[in-house]
């Protein structure tokens, strides 16, 4: 009998150790960055909220089409990426039509939800802000993230429960399984120590102060939102905010809010810094380039030169 214990007990600590090894060595590739796991994997239905946070953490690329028959016209919906950070997601889809021409972009943001039972995460809730109030519009299950030699792979179904045109996408269903790879974190992220302005500048920041080489302010700058050819736009909603999302995977998204603080616009965009100080960063491959004066945790002051050799002052504070 101890013949055959001996060996079942020297495979299972074989198998507990190399688990222990494969979470230790992901945690130790983060070890001098306070930012969320980049290396995270596994099965988000084995994992409590706070693993499958890390293992959902990242840019995930879809690039999935789907092609839908209406009476009107042909739709063509791709799912180009899902994003999560700590506490938000960004969905970005491209569409076409048989009438249009190139596709437009449609962007989803809101905040997410990670539903335990028994202390395992069984799905992910995204929601969406209608009239101030979250609305829980799809629901991601079946998760699993695994590491391979050259990126990480996630596999995953989602489930949308509402209308695309309730929230203003002209966009068919698109329920179903897919897969994806995960977008390589900025060659930052690693080293990215809570002194450091890599990780200050990651998270989300609502305007407080606007200034431009023009001599306009900040209220120009919402109602510029209404403004076509220096015109207001009849019945136009002026925005209230405006927020700016960064992640450590170059991705930054723009909201702009009316008073309620429902979502009025929704743009995306890369960003990089320019130099090893992180001072200087570029925004959409060169489209203006910003100097920062000032950051902390909970403010980001900075300048930015555009391509057409404007200036603009920007002061920012951090929100949850």
């Amino acid at each position: 009998m101890k013949k055959i214990i001996l060996p079942i007990l020297i495979f299972s600590l074989f198998l507990s150790c190399s688990k222990d090894d494969n979470s230790s060595s992901s945690e130790s590739r983060m070890k001098d960055s306070a930012i969320t796991n980049i290396f995270a994997t596994g099965k988000v239905s084995e994992q409590s909220a706070s693993e499958a946070k890390k293992t959902i953490f990242g840019k995930w690329n879809v690039g999935a089409e789907k092609n839908n028959s209406t009476s009107r016209s042909t739709t063509e919906c791709i799912f180009n990426y899902i994003e999560f950070t700590d506490s938000s997601y960004i969905m970005s889809l491209s569409i076409s039509t048989d009438d249009s021409g190139d596709p437009e972009s449609g962007s989803i943001f809101g905040n997410y939800n990670l539903v335990e039972v028994d202390g395992l995460v069984t799905e992910v809730e995204l929601f969406f802000s209608v009239s101030g109030t979250d609305i829980k519009i799809a629901s991601l299950t079946n998760i699993e993230v695994i590491e391979t030699a050259t990126e990480l792979d996630a596999t995953f179904d989602i489930d949308f429960i509402v209308d695309f045109e309730e929230i203003e996408i002209v966009c068919n269903d698109l329920s179903g399984s897919y897969s994806a790879d995960k977008e390589p974190a900025m060659d930052e992220t690693t080293g990215a120590s809570a002194d450091t302005n890599h990780y200050k500048v990651v998270r989300n920041w609502e305007i407080t102060s606007y200034s431009d080489s023009n001599g306009n302010d900040l209220t120009y700058f919402l109602l510029d939102y209404c403004l076509e050819d220096s015109v207001l736009i009849p019945d136009c909603n002026v925005p209230s905010k405006f927020q700016v999302n960064l992640s450590t995977f170059g991705t930054y998204v723009t909201i702009t809010l009316d008073s309620s603080d429902s979502p009025l616009e929704i743009e995306t965009g890369t960003w990089d810094w320019l130099n090893d100080e992180q001072t200087e960063f570029i925004v959409d491959g060169g489209q203006f380039t910003g100097t920062i004066s000032s950051l902390s945790e909970t403010s980001w002051v900075f300048d930015a030169v555009f391509i057409d050799g404007t200036s603009q002052s920007f002061s920012f504070v951090a929100v949850p």
